[in-house]
């Protein structure tokens, strides 16, 4: 398949620039005496492409009067449903994948994106766009294997 976004993104973002991130994909749930908590598997190093959402769609998904910043990240996917970004998906208790830009970008430095859903998924050809909304305060980790373990970080 042809990968679009391998064709446009270095023309993309030689106007507005890629920015680093690190992707925590929601892994499932753990229950705990009664508690039910989110884990997330180890965070992995992406590169995305944020654009804003315009107000077509906004009108679309029914959030006009919302006050919340949404935007469309594209970023390259591998095929397999564990190597997507996606938010919820019940059947795997899965809660909604984790983006945190990294802290040294001039767009949003250090903030958290809870992922909503996909937009355009072109998996198999190597690339998603993803609706993600901009988070008060990041993931709970703390039941999480990796951050037990130590690796909190």
């Amino acid at each position: 398949m042809l990968n679009l976004h391998s064709i446009v993104n270095p023309l993309i973002s030689r106007l507005h620039p890629n920015v680093a991130a690190t992707l925590y994909r929601s892994t499932g749930q753990k229950n705990v005496k009664g508690t039910i908590s989110q884990t997330y598997a180890v965070g992995e190093a992406i590169t995305v492409q944020a654009q804003s959402e315009g107000p077509t769609t906004l009108n679309m998904v029914n959030k006009v009067g919302q006050e919340e910043v949404t935007r469309k990240l594209y970023l390259f996917s591998d095929d397999s449903m564990t190597g997507r970004v996606a938010g919820i998906v019940r059947p795997e208790t899965r809660n909604g994948d984790f983006i945190q830009i990294g802290p040294d970008e001039r767009w949003y430095a250090g903030t958290w994106w809870l992922v909503l859903g996909p937009v355009e998924d072109f998996s198999r050809a190597g690339w998603q766009c993803v609706r993600a909304t901009m988070q008060v305060k990041g993931p709970d980790f703390s039941k999480s294997e990796w951050y037990a373990e130590g690796g909190n970080g």
